[in-house]
């Protein structure tokens, strides 16, 4: 033995002289090739990964929700209070919370998420926590059941994965070191049946599109529980809701609807 490195016999080759360093550091390099101590977002860097999981320069250029945003709903708005959608047609949620506005470099990053880069889910997930944990009205010591917006099965092994089970995940993990205490069940919620691509369609035509796809497969579990809906994308609130009325008449108590990013008022 000599320091760091030792000896071990080879029939092929003898005596070969080994640097335990050297292996440990390549085992590191293995564990660590998913994300490495580099910015999810562009690959840059990071000294301090995962304390911070973006570099600064992705970090800053992520629209966030400001100081105006629905009171409802959760979106960005041009005035203080609730948006005219909700005051149209108020969600069956009982609060929308998200911490990015989808546009932008937030828009491009989730979609990210859906199409082949699931590890971004654990900064958006650790965001989501963050603002739920400061908008959540609730004690913290109360247990909250986290359920993300299912898909249907042929697409969850089509994708290879559902994004909002990543994303609630993360933001399970992120919720537990805040003080929260909570559950995670991924099979409350199925989705019967695939929908149409509601890309193009507005806030009626979507409501349409999602009303009985999702179903309730655990009601027991629901009765009395304060519900985390978990989703990527808020565009009209169409789904959240539908799936919010879904958990509350099966017994929840309250449904807050979480989700990565969220669309802004529209003017």
């Amino acid at each position: 033995m000599n320091g760091s490195c030792a000896f071990f016999y080879s029939k092929k080759g003898g005596w070969r002289r080994v640097n335990f360093f050297a292996k440990i550091a390549e085992k590191i390099r293995a564990a660590t090739a998913e994300h490495g101590y580099t910015c999810d977002g562009c690959g840059a860097e990071i000294f301090d990964y995962p304390v911070h999981r973006l570099c600064n320069d992705c970090e800053t250029h992520l629209p966030r929700i400001g100081e105006r945003f629905c009171e409802k709903c959760g979106r960005e708005t041009h005035a203080e209070g609730v948006c005219l959608e909700c005051k149209a047609a108020a969600p069956s949620f009982e609060k929308g919370i998200t911490p990015f506005v989808y546009r932008a470099s937030a828009a491009s990053m989730i979609n990210r998420v859906k199409n082949g880069v699931p590890e971004l889910a654990l900064f958006f997930g650790e965001e989501m926590a963050r603002s739920f944990a400061a908008r959540y009205d609730g004690e913290r010591g109360e247990p909250i059941l986290i359920v993300p917006v299912p898909m249907t099965v042929a697409a969850k092994k089509a994708r290879g994965y559902n994004q909002a089970e990543r994303l609630a995940i993360a933001a399970k993990k992120e919720l537990e070191k805040l003080g929260f205490c909570t559950e995670l069940d991924t099979d409350i919620l199925q989705k019967r049946r695939e929908t149409a691509q509601q890309k193009h369609m507005g806030a009626r035509a979507r409501a349409r599109n999602v009303l009985g796809v999702y179903h309730v497969h655990k009601r027991k579990a629901c009765v009395d529980r304060v519900i985390v809906l978990v989703d990527d994308i808020m565009t009209t609130g169409a789904t959240g809701s539908e799936c919010a009325r879904r958990l509350t008449g099966a017994g929840a108590r309250k449904v807050y609807l979480l989700t990565a990013t969220a669309l802004s008022e529209r003017k």
